[in-house]
């Protein structure tokens, strides 16, 4: 084998700039796998980006004392510490979060109490990136619900094989525009010279009186699932033809077994080694081991085995240090091992594969190696090469380029959004209602108000409250004045018949009550409002007048009236909002039921707002919980986004627009104009911002429920295209003021940046953002108190898989 010395680290050019970077993973003076990987991870990247802040969240499940660079650390079986140590991470300055994620070293069920620490990154807009260490083919259902839910909001997932990210991809785990393959480490010591490494005696004693042996080697925690019994079994058959041949099996008992089971396993695998007669050609090296020590293990070795039972193991470091060190393999067919030992381009295996629990192939499989010197060397060569790519120095260079862009996107994020804009909302708002239209950022105030608007504005209003601080208080004079208006809408003298609608700025209706969007719109915003954050009598006197609507909701023949109505009454738990909910999802449901195979849908056109109706259905099979009723409503859903450009490998929204669309063609929706006059629609074909709020928020509603990363991609796909992501590249959405525009042609957008135009936009970047698909900078005033513990030595290496 061609030994090389330590090569000079090569820094890396695009990691000069700093970065915060926090690690969450055990740590030692824990002894596991992955806090021997974390600290690999830690020393590499001090040598290849030296200006980076690299610190460890670690998991502990003892009560340990920790040192640098620990410096928060979580309670594993503590639900409430792990958004408590999100809000430390953020208050300390983290800019990126790496988690390590492996299901037996978090708490809860499937280690879902991890899924509140991601919940409050995202929530604080602190990005965060997950390596899964366990990738299972055949995981349960809550493995898949924790798995999807950590991985949802993550800006990248990291998988050690390609093998694991098909079958993540193919799980529905994560969109694959959001998953890496990013390669385990090893020591770049496992390819110094012997000379140079400084062992133990107890190392040096064993590998003396092995010098002139042929060592089949297994190094690690020693526990059940390693399969060292199949390798013992084997030895005889191999002992017969190769008598110098001599199984070191190097490493201390898990921690884990020995806290449960003692040393059971050890002492069950020296009486198997007795009672096949190979005693003398097993030896145990019962020990903790540094960098040096397995370098000058593996050195001594002819064969590396891992003999693993099962199959669905996605990486183990101690068969890439073996690679590392470029010893040959004999290896189980296990997952890591397939994608590890197969050729390279032009080349030869790094090992041999055998089925897993087969004594008699694992046998074979070494005397294959020992017999024949050219096939050995060929297999030696195919794994040094192999080894040469898998150095700490060279895998952390690649995750740094993996992980600055999006570091270097959090302060572009935080520089840009230093708070939430609300400018032109405010500027709409008088003290009688939000005027309607407004050119540019010049609010239109003849336009008058409407109850759609004002209904808009208590939605939005009821989302701003959540985040406190100035925007919050401003949100519930907002809130006053939305129930204010409300209240004035419906006529004492004609109760049943209706809300008005339209009021001039003297605060004249200028129409008579009657059904209609406004009404299922005001009851949408009455739920909203009586489940928000505001002041307990605020929020009673919206419970009241929602109770008091309901006979207007009862009697709405319109399907957008009743979804809007829906997802306000769905807010609320009273039981005869409960009566009126059942009551219009039945009409909508069975509207959608009287469509055709060809045209699956609620109407025999699609016209305005179109996403409101299975976003509706879906919500009320949700609060009914109705399962068929879900089940239709998001396959509704799904054929509507074939319908506006968002199925196959490239979605962008393309939405309707005043061009109804019907199973049998196109016709312009009554009222179009050609114009970008102020009050009139913005044109026949012409796309509405009220449409794409619908999308998104439906698409955030499918994503919650399911849990499906391609629901959760649409969505902010979706949002996209008020920033742009349009048929004309065109955003609509103006960050310095606040505002957005009205429409979209097919190369320009309307001058008209009104009240529904606004606040569309604002109800689907709350919806992603309640959902922790999005993420806002902190609301003023939050802080948070740093809590550590500290001191311990470093310990020696433990690998672990």
């Amino acid at each position: 084998m061609s030994k090389v010395t330590t090569s000079p680290v090569v820094r890396m050019a695009g990691a000069a700039r700093p970065v915060h970077l926090t690690i969450v993973s055990t740590s030692p003076p824990q002894r596991c796998g992955i806090a021997s990987y974390t600290t690999d991870i830690v020393h590499a990247l001090a040598e290849v980006a030296p200006t980076w802040k690299v610190d460890v969240c670690a998991l502990d499940s003892d009560g340990v004392h920790y040192s640098d660079p620990v410096s928060v650390v979580v309670t594993e079986d503590d639900r409430s510490d792990y958004a408590r140590a999100a809000d430390e991470l953020t208050a300390r300055g983290t800019e990126l979060v790496l988690v390590q994620h492996e299901y037996g070293i978090f708490g809860g069920d499937d280690g879902e109490y991890l899924v509140d620490f991601t919940d409050r990154l995202t929530q604080r807009g602190l990005p965060y990136v997950i390596t899964l260490h366990t990738v299972l083919s055949h995981p349960s259902v809550n493995q898949t619900r924790v798995l999807r839910a950590l991985c949802a909001n993550a800006a990248l997932v990291t998988v050690f094989t390609e093998t694991a990210r098909r079958v993540i991809i193919d799980e529905d785990i994560v969109d694959p525009e959001h998953i890496v393959v990013a390669e385990h480490g090893a020591p770049a010591v496992l390819r110094a010279h012997v000379d140079q490494l400084t062992v133990g005696a107890s190392v040096a004693d064993t590998l003396a009186q092995l010098r002139d042996s042929t060592v089949l080697c297994t190094f690690g925690l020693l526990g059940p699932s390693k399969g060292l019994e199949v390798a013992i079994t084997a030895l005889p058959a191999v002992v017969e033809h190769h008598p110098d041949v001599v199984y070191l099996i190097a490493g201390a008992t898990h921690p884990g077994v020995t806290k449960h089971e003692g040393e059971h396993y050890r002492e069950s695998l020296v009486a198997l080694a007795e009672t096949l007669g190979v005693s003398a050609h097993v030896r145990f090296l019962d020990a903790f081991f540094t960098d040096d020590e397995v370098a000058a293990i593996l050195a001594a070795s002819t064969v590396y085995l891992t003999p693993y039972l099962g199959t669905e193991q996605s990486s183990s470091g101690t068969l890439t240090f073996a690679l590392t060190a470029g010893i040959p393999v004999v290896s189980s067919r296990y997952r890591y091992a397939v994608d590890l030992l197969a050729a390279q381009p032009g080349g030869v295996p790094s090992g041999i594969l055998v089925e897993p629990g087969h004594p008699a192939e694992l046998a074979d499989a070494i005397g294959h190696l020992l017999d024949d010197p050219q096939e050995y060397r060929a297999t030696r060569d195919a794994a040094d090469a192999r080894g040469a790519t898998l150095t700490w120095p060279a895998v952390a260079g690649t995750l740094v380029q993996t992980l600055l862009p999006i570091a270097r996107s959090r302060r572009a994020v935080r520089a840009r959004a230093s708070r939430l804009n609300l400018d032109h909302l405010a500027r709409l708002v008088e003290q009688n209602g939000i005027t309607q239209f407004a050119r540019l950022g010049e609010p239109a105030r003849h336009s008058g108000y409407c109850v759609d608007d004002v209904a808009r504005l208590g939605i939005v209003a009821a989302s701003v409250c959540r985040r406190g601080g100035r925007d919050g208080i401003l949100a519930r004079d907002w809130l006053v004045l939305t129930e204010r208006f409300l209240t004035e809408s419906r006529d004492p003298n004609a109760p049943t018949d209706g809300l008005r609608n339209m009021r001039d700025r003297r605060g004249h209706w200028l129409d008579e009550p009657h059904q209609g969007d406004h009404v299922g719109r005001s009851i949408w915003a009455l739920g909203a409002m009586s489940a928000a954050h505001v002041p307990a009598p605020l929020r009673s006197r919206a419970q009241n007048m929602l109770h008091n609507f309901l006979p207007l909701a009862n009697d709405s023949r319109d399907l957008r009236s009743a979804s809007f109505a829906i997802l306000g009454l769905s807010r609320t738990v009273s039981p005869e909002a409960r009566h009126t909910l059942a009551h219009l999802a039945e009409r909508l449901d069975g509207a959608l039921q009287n469509g055709t195979p060809e045209w699956p849908w609620f109407e025999d056109t699609l016209t305005y707002d179109n996403a409101r109706l299975p976003h509706a259905l879906l919500t009320a099979g949700i609060a009914l919980d109705d399962p068929a009723m879900v089940d239709r409503a998001l396959r509704s859903l799904d054929w509507y986004l074939g319908e506006v450009g968002l199925a196959g490998e490239h979605p962008q929204l393309r939405l309707v627009g005043n061009n109804w669309l019907s199973a049998v063609g196109t016709k312009p929706s009554i009222g179009t104009s050609a114009g970008d006059g102020i009050g009139t629609a913005s044109g026949t074909g012409d796309e509405q911002p009220l449409d794409a709020a619908a999308v998104v928020e439906a698409l955030v509603a499918a994503w919650r429920h399911t849990k499906s990363p391609r629901y959760a991609a649409l969505a902010r796909r979706a949002f996209g295209w008020f920033t742009g992501d349009n048929r004309a590249g065109v955003p609509l959405y103006d960050p310095h003021t606040g505002g957005c525009r009205d429409g979209l042609h097919t190369s320009r957008a309307n001058a008209n940046m009104g009240a529904e135009s606004t606040l569309a936009y604002y109800q689907a970047l709350f919806a992603l953002v309640e959902a922790g698909l999005l993420a806002l900078p902190e609301a003023p005033g939050q802080h948070v108190h740093h809590r550590a513990r500290a001191q311990s030595a470093r310990p020696h290496r433990v690998t672990g898989t």
